[in-house]
């Protein structure tokens, strides 16, 4: 196993960066993030009203095997997220899969519907095509606002990367999901970005320039993700960029795109549908 972050270096995103630690991690964990408050009504019941939930991962290597080489890649993933770009990221690349579930799940439910992995073309390589198996834990998030989620343990799956398929918890459902939703592997994260709080610090530290370490924290930008979902996205098919060769130049990548441009792409076809049905309701009174 070993852990692997994935980004397309922008401004222009032309190509996909891989960086492999070829170990796995020291430490990774999540915290829950909240924004709520509470009000106390003159009967004495209390509400509570969520604005926004998510979660920051924190990500740490000590002494990483790759030395300086690994930390000069690092380096320049750093300038790309401290400019408000995305990363991917998985904790073993053998089981970095991501799916959007194609009808909302319900509570109490088995069975989860999940279309194709919309970031196969840089999860899938070097031998290696992650897909849910028996045992593993997959999350189930719908989008944001008022963003539900849980962890399921996966009891069988008959999922293939390009075509979807279902899934079998061993255990029902919690929630009744009021939104489009995602599952994925417990341990991957489709994107990444860095929390503004962070900027001005290193994600790598040496100790007398020998041995380097890496720590950092991370945050999902869920509107990102979720501009991969069919539901949502005017352009199904998300056709990214895939994996270069190890020699030569890129492969040609007209018509694929990067995740931010992705999402970009999303909001101005969102924002030409909304202009031109504004247009068809004002040409009709006017």
């Amino acid at each position: 196993m070993a852990a692997k972050f994935w980004y397309y270096p922008e401004p222009d995103g032309s190509h996909l960066v891989e960086i492999d630690l070829n170990e796995p991690l020291a430490e990774l964990f999540s915290d829950q993030q909240v924004d709520a408050s509470d009000g106390t009504a003159m009967d004495g019941s209390l509400s509570r009203s969520v604005t926004k939930n998510g979660e920051i991962i924190t990500i740490q290597r000590d002494r990483m095997a790759g030395g300086e080489e690994l930390a000069h890649q690092f380096a320049a993933m750093q300038s790309h997220l401290d400019r408000g770009y995305s990363v991917a990221f998985t904790a073993d690349h053998r089981y970095a899969w991501a799916g959007p579930v194609t009808t909302n799940p319900t509570g109490g439910d088995f069975d989860l519907f999940v279309g194709p992995n919309p970031f196969r073309q840089f999860t899938n390589g070097g031998g290696v095509t992650p897909i849910p198996v028996a045992n593993q834990y997959i999350v189930i998030e719908n989008q944001p606002p008022g963003m539900i989620t849980e962890t399921q343990k996966i009891q069988a799956a008959t999922v293939t990367t390009n075509g979807g398929g279902t899934i079998t918890c061993s255990k029902r459902v919690n929630f009744t999901y009021p939104s489009v939703a995602f599952a994925r592997w417990y341990r991957f994260w489709p994107v990444l970005k860095r929390p503004q709080e962070d900027l001005n610090r290193n994600i790598i530290t040496n100790e007398h320039g020998i041995t380097f370490s890496l720590s950092l924290r991370l945050v999902p930008d869920y509107s990102t993700l979720f501009s991969f979902h069919p539901r949502t996205a005017l352009a199904t098919d998300p056709a990214l960029i895939g994996i270069s060769p190890g020699s030569g130049s890129v492969n040609d990548t007209e018509g694929r795109y990067s995740i931010d441009f992705h999402a970009e792409l999303q909001q101005t076809l969102q924002e030409s549908e909304m202009n031109q049905r504004l247009s068809e309701i004002w040409s009709r009174i006017s």
